[in-house]
């Protein structure tokens, strides 16, 4: 009896901006990852009173830009070979956010990002999520460079990153100060996101469940946040405070 072959397929213009960024930084990255379970009350609360129109990934995005601004390490970069390590600080925060999209039949992941996140208001940080949102990955519109890394041959695709990643701001605008992924469209507790950078977030599900308040047992609504951190650039107990000042913000979010 003759051997099974099974059926090959080679690797998609779709996924070719995923394997890039894979191959091209985040393996090299050293992550550590954290996690916090987060009261989402009140983000419920802005939710309804915006009439719908904020996201929990926005308001993510603008109480984690908030804490980030106020930490020079969380908001650096490793620049440099490995004998020569140095740190770019830069100025703005600016979010890479991920978007599930499907390209020529195929499902892959593609980033946008929000620029100097820490100055907008939550609406114009939503605003700036929904273009990317809307857009399909074209030749036209906020995904055309991501439409030319797909069609780029592997090999000069990973040169290309590379030569991005070696500017600290051009590093910024690709891959943001800190990314944020989720996964609360499905029945998943948890993301523990790969980053290229010093920082990302994953939020998982939003569920009832129970939680303690004042000695007193109640029901409230409840999603896991994720941080994952390159240990080369910070250590745990900043990233450790830097994940509960945000989870602090995101609970007692001041809603309008």
């Amino acid at each position: 009896m003759s051997a099974l072959i099974p059926a090959v397929r080679p690797l998609s213009q779709a996924r070719r901006g995923t394997w890039t960024f894979l191959h091209g930084g985040a393996r090299k990255t050293c992550h550590v990852y954290l996690m916090a379970d987060v009261d989402a009350t009140r983000l419920k609360e802005a939710r309804a009173a915006s009439g719908g129109k904020l996201s929990y990934v926005s308001l993510l995005v603008k109480a984690a830009a908030d804490v980030v601004a106020a930490f020079p390490e969380a908001r650096s970069m490793l620049q440099g070979s490995t004998l020569r390590p140095r740190f770019a600080v830069l100025d703005d925060v600016d979010v890479k956010v991920l978007f599930d999209k499907t390209v020529a039949g195929e499902r892959c992941v593609v980033a946008g990002t929000v620029h100097a996140a820490q100055n907008l208001a939550v609406l114009d940080v939503q605003n700036a999520i929904d273009v990317y949102k809307d857009a399909e990955v074209a030749d036209t519109g906020p995904f055309s460079q991501v439409k030319k890394v797909q069609r780029l041959p592997l090999t000069l695709s990973r040169i290309a990153y590379r030569a991005a990643m070696a500017n600290a701001a051009r590093r910024a605008d690709i891959q943001g100060t800190f990314s944020v992924t989720s996964v609360g469209q499905e029945p998943v507790r948890a993301i523990f996101p790969m980053i290229s950078g010093t920082l990302g977030f994953g939020i998982g599900r939003i569920a009832d469940a129970t939680v303690v308040r004042d000695g007193q047992v109640h029901i409230a609504p409840q999603f896991t946040l994720s941080l994952a951190f390159d240990h080369r650039v910070i250590d745990g107990a900043l990233a450790s405070e830097v994940l509960a000042q945000v989870k602090g913000r995101l609970e007692t979010w001041e809603v309008s």
